[in-house]
């Protein structure tokens, strides 16, 4: 599932080719799967893939057992792997840690309408000698199966660095201000059909305190929130409202402090964006606010 090249992720039915011939890629000490039995280091085997409408090949790597494979060393001509692909070709690398990626951050988990919900797999496609083009996933008891990450910020946060990109170093300085997700899925597809293998791409939420301004129709609200106020958001929203309340919170707190004009100035990066209203708009608004 998770080595689907971009190109044919709607096409359910159609499997790529695969070909027999599998290249070995030596991992690193630090981040090789042990055995019990045997502390020695274990390859990495990779098969390359390619699909009838895509000009890029994709390398599947799966960390497996095998004592015959000798360990080639990369920057020997005779051995090196990477010589014999091409610019276009992905790496798909399996990252150890998928239970690091914040699932709670995804609204419907965090909502509790799928409270079980977890990633089972995570892999990190990028090209050889290039950037990280996606990260995907699966998920097991969400309202997907399949899950897409593209947008470049995410990736960044998830902190999956060199020399092996498949470790999770989650960097929340990289997100919003306590950002949440949504999940897009992807058109062609029938989510209501529970036999359906349903796949959706990563996209980020509108912040709490942006759906606040508009209730109180100002940029620069003079009152604190009200519970009223979160709970008739939640309910436009489908969250939880004391999740919606923390998150206005988490905002009105620090630009009400002495330095807050330097957040409520670069809420665009704080939050995604920075809305105005006519002046005055906020007046007739406060008592409905008040008392729901």
């Amino acid at each position: 599932m998770g080595d689907m090249a971009n190109s044919e992720e709607l096409q359910l039915e159609q499997q790529p080719y695969v070909f027999s011939n599998a290249i070995t890629i030596p991992t690193t000490p630090v981040n090789t799967p042990m055995s019990e039995d045997s502390p020695t280091q274990l390859p990495i085997h990779v098969t390359r893939n390619i699909s009838e409408d895509t000009t890029s090949d994709t390398v599947t790597a799966d960390v497996s057992r095998d004592e015959e494979t000798p360990f080639p060393t990369i920057g020997d001509d005779e051995t090196d792997i990477y010589t014999a692909l091409t610019p276009n070709t992905i790496l798909v690398i399996p990252i150890t840690n998928p239970s690091a990626f914040p699932i709670q951050r995804i609204q419907e988990v965090q909502s509790q309408r799928y409270p079980s919900a977890i990633i089972t797999n995570m892999l990190c496609h990028k090209t050889f000698s290039g950037p990280i083009t996606q990260v995907t996933a699966d998920i097991e008891d969400g309202s997907i199966n399949h899950l897409f990450i593209r947008d470049p910020r995410f990736i960044s946060a998830l902190g999956l660095v060199a020399p092996n990109f498949d470790t999770i170093y989650l960097d929340t300085n990289k997100l919003k201000v306590d950002e949440t997700f949504t999940i897009r899925i992807l058109p062609g597809q029938r989510p209501q059909k529970l036999d359906e293998w349903i796949m959706g791409v990563l996209v980020s939420a509108r912040h709490a305190y942006l759906y606040w301004l508009d209730e109180r129709r100002t940029a620069d609200p003079k009152h604190a929130p009200y519970a009223t106020e979160a709970k008739a958001i939640a309910r436009k929203t489908g969250r939880r409202w004391p999740d919606v309340m923390r998150e206005i919170e988490v905002v009105w707190r620090p630009e009400q402090e002495s330095n807050g004009k330097h957040y409520r100035e670069d809420r665009t990066r704080y939050l995604g964006e920075d809305p105005t209203f006519p002046e005055g708009a906020e007046d007739g608004r406060m008592v409905r606010s008040m008392f729901g």
